[in-house]
């Protein structure tokens, strides 16, 4: 642990002295990444909670030849805060996602933690059309905007938004690329708990649009935890999954949607096969307002109700993208000034067992060519059925962050 804190600690004291060589003809290594700081509150109907976030990224890039290529990059965080009680670190920070144990965090009492997460540590080889990638990745399959229920590897929670680069996989890719305009992804990952995901997606472009195919083996690990006084539920999913994507448009509006089929293979079959779809409307104005909205519908919940504070941070899965079976989100953008952008982003979710709603006014003011603020609120209401009581009860949950950052 102790030589952990030391790499960490040598990686962001010599970041400015590793951009400077860059610039001074050290071609083949390239160095990047931001520094934030981000207040933020939270509150209900019976309490509140603060905390500090302190934020670090560093992406270094490698060329030693023009067939290979290399990256490491590292997510340093440093968090205080009424929160932490109750922050779920394994969750938050992705861990069962990762075969390799590269994450590490200390604990300063019960309301500081520091943290290291390398989330990308990959090397590739290209020769002609073909494409090798072996390590920490990012797997991108999905088109939409909100839900991917074709990003199998690697899927993002929209409401982390202090995570633009999104999670990864300790994952083998390869990609030829067949013509021009198509191209065959083959890639696997590995999980924490020795699980494997593996599948192909075709993707090819006909009638001005572009069109994915996929197939894939779909497996995890899974625990659910009710309370302090009852066992935990575990179990395994094993799926087959078929699914389509694609990316086209009308005119100025950018038409995407994605779909995907899982077929349970567990012998006692107490998961059900289940099918998930979404749908994006993406529409820029003359006058720059951007306008967007989403549709997301699955046939079967595998989130409990108690999971719902859950999804508003941390990572997720195919299978945990919603809370309810009819999901709609639609989003506003609008550049008041050409250095303040506002955004107004809505959900709606809904089924027999819960109804709820999201609202998240932001606004990002740039300060100069690398410095930005930004104001970022999100506010849920939701009605449930309390599985204590046995009654519908309406709850919130609030967040308000201000954060501040510097790009190097």
């Amino acid at each position: 642990m102790r030589s952990s804190w030391m790499i960490l600690m040598v990686v962001c004291l010599s970041t400015p002295y590793l951009s400077g060589q860059e610039n001074e003809g050290l071609s083949k290594l390239t160095v990047n990444g931001y520094f934030s700081g981000m207040p933020s509150i939270a509150w209900n109907s019976d309490s509140s909670q603060w905390q500090v976030l302190l934020h670090n990224r560093v992406n270094i890039d490698w060329y030693p030849s023009a067939s290979l290529t290399g990256s490491i990059q590292f997510r340093n965080q440093l968090l205080s805060g009424d929160m932490m009680e109750f922050m779920d670190f394994d969750n938050g920070f992705n861990k069962a996602n990762y075969a390799l144990p590269l994450t590490f965090y200390q604990n300063f009492g019960d309301k500081t933690l520091l943290s290291m997460a390398i989330d990308r540590a990959w090397l590739q080889y290209t020769r002609n059309k073909l494409e090798i990638k072996l390590g920490r990745q990012r797997i991108n399959w999905g088109q939409t905007f909100v839900w991917n229920p074709n990003d199998i590897f690697n899927n993002y929670n929209f409401f982390d938004f202090d995570y633009p680069e999104r999670p990864g996989a300790d994952a083998l890719r390869m990609v030829y690329y067949t013509s021009y305009n198509s191209s065959l992804d083959l890639a696997a990952k590995l999980d924490s708990a020795g699980n494997i995901t593996g599948g192909g997606l075709f993707r090819f472009t006909a009638w001005n649009t572009e069109i994915q195919l996929l197939g894939a083996y779909f497996s995890q690990s899974n625990k659910r935890v009710y309370s302090d006084t009852l066992p935990a539920f575990e179990w395994e999913d094993k799926d087959l999954v078929t699914g389509f994507g694609f990316s086209g448009g009308i005119k100025a509006m950018s038409i995407r949607g994605e779909m995907s089929y899982l077929y349970s293979l567990k012998e006692n079959n107490d998961s059900t096969d289940q099918i998930m779809a979404s749908l994006t409307l993406d529409f820029t104005t003359a006058g720059n307002l951007g306008l967007m909205l989403e549709v997301f519908y699955v046939n079967r919940i595998n989130l409990a109700v108690t999971d719902l504070l859950g999804t508003t941070g941390g990572s997720q899965n195919i299978k945990s993208l919603a809370l309810t079976k009819y999901n709609l989100f639609g989003q506003v953008t609008y550049p008041v000034t050409p250095i303040v952008n506002a955004t107004l982003a809505g959900m709606f979710f809904y089924d027999k067992d819960l109804i709820g709603f999201f609202t998240g006014p932001s606004v990002d003011i740039s300060l100069g060519d690398n410095l930005g603020l930004g104001l970022i609120s999100q506010f849920f209401a939701f009605r449930y059925e309390n599985p204590y009581t046995m009654k519908d009860e309406w709850a919130n949950v609030n967040y308000v962050f201000l954060r501040l950052k510097w790009n190097f």
